[in-house]
């Protein structure tokens, strides 16, 4: 396999952020963590078509990590080692080569790994470190893009396939070539031309994260509808708020009983005196309780004209990490004393704690699934309707006060959030501030402070609000 050595120097100086080249700090190839790093990354690089795993640099800041710099880093990385644990766990072997460039007089190890793939490789053996799977056979990985559009590595799902098909048939073009003269060399001109033209069709693009959120959400909006019209429900005029869960990576299986009701009761933390995806079996209105349609658990919530709450909820639980949630807005049917006039105002604070505590419940409820938390992301679809016109308000929370004079004169937002499932609570303010921003900006391109939404999201956590 040849070596282009300057692109390797180019790479050490510039590391940059593509899909062909990984970052990893100093790991230690003879530990077990650190050899499922390398194996995984090799055999996604190989499904992605080629490219680069560069150790002792940081991913985030893409600058060299000075801790932990082996003694002999040559020795350390020896190729005999590298293409040995690769080799080891990779369903076909196929050649790798370490390269030490340096930068400011230090030797960093990159392992090239070619791009002549044919066939899909995968792990075949398990790598088990004290009782945890850190490698699992028949297992592929591939190459994509974290929350942040940062590249990463992950287990392939029914979305990468068509990308790994393509980049194998694309190494085998010379093959299929000679296929067609060897065996077509009879035929018409056309009819080689049509055939040719027929299977080098690319496939349809397969839908991205945010097509299958908008879907996700465009079907519960449609169980909600249906809901309301067969059990003849009346409500007053109000605005809404939805949040729709995707579980992006290997969901274990559940059906729609009640020990999966169960575990997700259990494991909700119950942030707020009313949590979204609220347990109401044991309510005392029969007609609030869950109930199961085509394997997904759904229920509607109503309660209005009490002294204490009024709410409006319908959400669905969908065994397969698929989770919904419509809540009427509190600003146009709050029993509170200090409630607007129904659909002049919007709480700036509401949706900022409600957002972060859909995403907090949304970590807690993958975790209680078993999902892994290195290899799964959580995709969030936020939507707010029936806002033009309004002004933004601190009616719910006095304490805090918003001097913006702005209407809305758009009526509808849409957001959209990955959050990688090992994200620490502590860590939430970042994406929830990705999620309410497009919200403000209608309100006269409002750009509210981070550290508003920061403080919010921690007092939320923090049970302090």
């Amino acid at each position: 396999m040849d070596i282009d050595t300057s692109r390797i120097q180019e790479l050490i100086e510039r590391p940059g952020e593509s899909l062909s080249v990984e970052l990893k700090r100093w790991i230690d190839p003879d530990s077990s963590d650190g050899i499922a790093k390398i194996v995984k990354t090799a055999l996604a690089l190989r499904n992605h078509g080629g490219g680069y795993l560069i150790i002792g640099f940081d991913n985030d800041t893409l600058k060299p990590d000075t801790e932990n710099v082996p003694e002999n880093v040559r020795e350390k990385y020896h190729i005999d080692k590298i293409q040995g644990v690769v080799s080891r766990f990779s369903s076909e072997s196929f050649e790798v080569i370490v390269d030490f460039p340096k930068k400011d007089g230090q030797e960093y190890p990159v392992i090239v790994i070619p791009s002549d793939v044919k066939t899909p490789v995968a792990t075949k053996s398990d790598l088990v470190d004290n009782g945890h799977k850190l490698i699992r056979t028949d297992t592929v990985y591939v190459r994509s893009l974290k929350a942040n559009n940062t590249p990463s590595t992950t287990q392939a799902t029914s979305k990468d396939w068509p990308n790994i098909v393509e980049v194998c048939f694309d190494n085998r073009e010379a093959d299929i070539g000679r296929f067609l003269r060897r065996h077509l060399g009879g035929l018409s001109p056309e009819i080689i031309r049509e055939f040719v033209s027929a299977i080098s069709q690319k496939a349809e693009p397969e839908p991205t994260i945010e097509d299958l959120l908008s879907k996700h959400l465009e079907e519960s909006e449609k169980r909600y509808e249906s809901v309301i019209h067969e059990r003849n429900l009346t409500f007053p005029e109000h605005g809404a708020w939805e949040v729709a869960l995707l579980i992006i990576g290997e969901v274990p299986p559940y059906t729609a009983n009640k020990d999966f009701l169960n575990l997700l009761g259990s494991n909700n933390p119950g942030y707020t005196g009313w949590p979204v995806w609220l347990d109401s079996r044991a309510f005392s209105d029969r007609d609030s309780r869950p109930f199961v349609m085509d394997r997904v658990w759904e229920s509607i919530i109503v309660s209005l004209g009490t002294a204490w709450s009024n709410q409006i909820d319908f959400m669905r639980l969908d065994p397969r990490g698929k989770f919904y949630l419509r809540r009427a807005l509190p600003d146009d049917i709050s029993a509170s004393q200090r409630a607007p006039k129904p659909m002049k105002y919007l709480d700036f604070g509401l949706p900022i704690i409600r957002s972060a505590e859909a995403i907090a419940v949304g970590i807690s409820f993958a975790k209680a699934m078993g999902c892994d938390s290195e290899n799964t992301r959580l995709s969030y679809a936020f939507k707010w309707s029936k806002l033009h016109g309004r002004k933004l308000s601190s009616w719910a929370n006095p304490g805090r006060s918003i001097s913006h004079g702005g209407s809305a004169y758009q009526d509808d937002v849409l957001s959209f959030v990955q959050v990688p499932l090992e994200t620490p609570l502590s860590a939430l303010g970042n994406y929830v501030n990705k999620v309410v921003q497009p919200l403000f900006e209608i309100f006269d391109g409002l750009s509210l402070s981070n550290n508003v939404i920061e403080d919010l999201t921690q007092r939320l956590i923090q049970r302090k609000l």
